[in-house]
This record gives C-alpha cells, structure tokens and sequence, in this order.
C-alpha cells in the first residue's frame, strides 16, 4: 500500500506527531511517502527525520521547465479535469482572499506532485491541516482518480471561514479527527456527513521511547515544566501569572518553558515586569531529544490552554501526552478534546482557562502532596499505554486507508 502524505512543510520541528505517525505506518509495511509543499526551514529537526528523508519530494522552483511541463501534460491530456480542479480551488476559497491567494500559488505545485504520483503508483493520499493541504490533495484526486483523507487540525477547522470549510470537508472521501469533540463539531457543521464518515484516531506516541527516568531535584524545588509554542492558544501568560502568585505563596520553586512564537517578548516582558527572572525561563525551541531530557528533570507539567481571540485552540497537545508517559503529573484546561485525555482528579487536574488563582492553586496541590504527584504520574502512563500508543493508532489510520484503496478498485497485499 503506497500513501502519500501532503505537508506543507517538512520537516517541521512542531510536528512531530505526524512524523511519528508516518514512521509507524512504515513500521506496518506501508510505503509512506511524503510531498512537501514547501522547502523546510532552518530551524531544529528530531533525529527521526533522517528516517524519512529518503522519501520525501520537493516540488520544483517556480520558474522549473518540470513545473510547467506537468501543467502542459494535463491541459492536453485531461483540460476539463485540470480546469475542473482549478475550480474548486477557487470554490472552496473564495471568501477568503489569502487562503485563495496561497493555494492559487500552490495550484502548479499541486498538479507536478498529480504527476509524481502517478509515477510512484500511489494508492491513497492523506493530507493533515484543513487548508494548503487539504486542497492540494484535493487537486491531485481530481487529476489521477486517488482517492484522498484529510486530518482537519485547529486552524483550519476553527479559525478559516466556516462556509469554506464545510465544502472543502463534503468533498473529501474521507476524514480523521483526533478526538470525538472534533468530530462532533464537524458533524454539527457538515450536515451531510454521517458519523461513519468522521474517524477518530488518537495521535500516539511509542511508549518504549518515553520510559519513566526521572533525576531527582539537587536543592529540593519543585520543577515546574511546559512545553509548546509561544502563542496565545497555549496559555502561557497564564502560568506566569501563576508563577508570581506561586512566588507570593512563598514556595520555591522553578518553570521552564520550551518553545518559540509570536509571543515570546511580550512573554519576557511578562516575566521580566514580575520580577521572575530567578525562576521562569524561556529556553527557546527544543528538540526531542531535549525535550525527553527536560520530562526527566520535572516533577509538574503545565498547559493551561485556551480559545483564543480569534478562535484558534489546541485539539489534545501532544506533550501532555509525552508527559503523562514519562509519569509527569499535568494540570490543563478542559478544552476541546483535552478531557478526553486528562481525567480531572484521576490522572491530572483541569482548571477553567485563564482562571490564574486557580492555576496556582492546581500547582501549589500537586506541589504539597508527593503522593498524589506519584498516583496521577502512574494514572497518566497507564492512560497513555491503554489508548494513545502509536503503533495503535497506525493500525487504525492503516485499516482506514486500506478500505479506501479497496473501494478505488485497488488490490492490496
């Protein structure tokens, strides 16, 4: 079964589920292979990248006779498929002029990839993210009869024009969501869709690589832990604000936070105006390996998220889920498809979003009672081992993919 995987860009430092995801699916004896809209950045990458890397197309620079050639092979040898995928382009996006603007730049990318494909003999494209993604697989479907899945996330689901996302969602053959409040959501948006049509798959991790090792604190404080990127959705300002209640509690204590964004210095400046330079740090963009090494030197893990202004949220972050692996209590906020991970007063606490005195006091608990500490740790990885390991959830993606191929005529060992 050959898949091929629509990305934006790859690789990405902060999208490392889809990358573990991809591996597994080769694990399964899937042939994976990824066609990446864009040339990666030069910014960090996990060491499982190089995994991937021989698989991975690049589509050609803009002015490439390649480009241009895959545009001339199907104006003569399919126009009204061409023209046809052209205009549902401009259908599903028209009421949002950047959104048209990017993809309508994409369009040559998307047809050369229509034509890769059809060499490489893919049986199935799958595309995560609700927008550039979505609607390049949806080009190349049009082109060479592929049928195609996509994984909406938060801002293409939530954030884009709703009118724009229901037709891009009705024309899909089939989508993946990563909880059931994201598929209740698109079941309330898409009327014409059915349960049957929406799957929930779990992102995972590989248990074995997020084993329990944790180092002890040298002079006894607690070590307060958050990973993520500097955006308003992930509610950091909020743990800041937590920590200078913390500091007037007089507990001593130290957070980190791991990350890069928008917000890193107005979240300085946040850090700077409570006078918490001696026990909040900003460490910048971690790698894994990194990461895995801060889990080990923390005794608390904190993601107090939000729905931000704009309506951008986070689905079920996926270091809550490193964490509780590595048996790191968590305290979060019940949004969106967190409850369905975290277990208020079993294997973590949530506390309503942007409620700072009760952030604090969540943290000041788990900060006194090592013994609650130890039992959400356990809870945490047992949650993890029963319903988000990877190799799981790839089995699901894989079976669901393999229906598809089937249904396209397409026989399969």
């Amino acid at each position: 079964m050959k898949i091929a995987y629509f990305l934006a860009r790859f690789p990405k430092l902060t999208e490392t589920f889809i990358l573990r995801e991809m591996i597994a699916l080769r694990d399964l004896g899937a042939e994976v292979y990824i066609f990446s809209l864009q040339p990666p950045h030069a910014e960090p990458v996990h060491a499982q990248v190089q995994e991937m890397m021989p698989y991975v197309r690049y589509s050609p620079l803009f002015l490439s006779w390649k480009l241009w050639g895959a545009q001339a092979y199907f104006l003569f040898r399919s126009p009204l498929k061409y023209f046809r995928a052209l205009f549902k382009v401009l259908w599903q996006t028209w009421r949002e002029p950047g959104v048209l603007l990017a993809v309508l730049s994409l369009f040559p990318k998307s047809v050369y990839f229509a034509c890769q494909m059809q060499e490489l003999g893919i049986d199935h494209i799958h595309a995560h993210f609700l927008w550039i993604n979505g609607i390049a697989a949806q080009v190349v479907s049009d082109l060479i009869g592929v049928t195609f899945t996509v994984h909406p996330h938060a801002f293409g689901l939530f954030m884009r024009n709703q009118a724009d996302v229901r037709a891009q969602l009705e024309l899909v053959n089939g989508i993946v969501t990563i909880a059931e409040y994201h598929r209740q959501y698109i079941l309330n948006l898409c009327p014409r869709l059915t349960a049957e049509d929406v799957a929930v798959v779990h992102d995972g991790l590989d248990p074995a690589q997020f084993t329990p090792a944790p180092i002890p604190s040298a002079d006894g404080a607690m070590r307060i832990t958050s990973v993520g990127s500097l955006m308003e959705k992930k509610g950091h300002t909020y743990l800041i604000a937590a920590c200078a209640g913390l500091v007037e509690r007089g507990v001593p204590f130290r957070c980190v936070i791991a990350g890069e964004g928008p917000l890193h210095a107005s979240l300085q400046a946040q850090i700077e105006r409570e006078n918490l330079q001696d026990c909040v740090l900003l460490l910048g963009a971690k790698t894994q390996a990194e990461v895995y090494d801060l889990y080990r030197h923390s005794d608390i893990f904190v993601l107090p998220c939000v729905v931000a202004k704009g309506g951008d949220r986070d689905g079920m972050p996926n270091v809550l889920l490193e964490a509780m692996c590595m048996e790191i209590p968590v305290v979060s906020t019940p949004v969106t498809g967190t409850p369905e991970l975290v277990h208020d007063g079993e294997n973590g606490i949530l506390v309503p979003e942007r409620d700072v005195e009760a952030l604090a006091e969540a943290i000041t608990r788990l900060m006194e009672d090592e013994t609650l500490r130890l039992e959400f740790g356990k809870k945490g990885r047992e949650t993890v081992l029963s319903g988000f390991d990877i190799h799981q959830s790839a089995e699901k993606l894989a079976a669901i993919f393999q229906r598809f191929c089937v249904q396209n005529g397409r026989r399969l060992q």
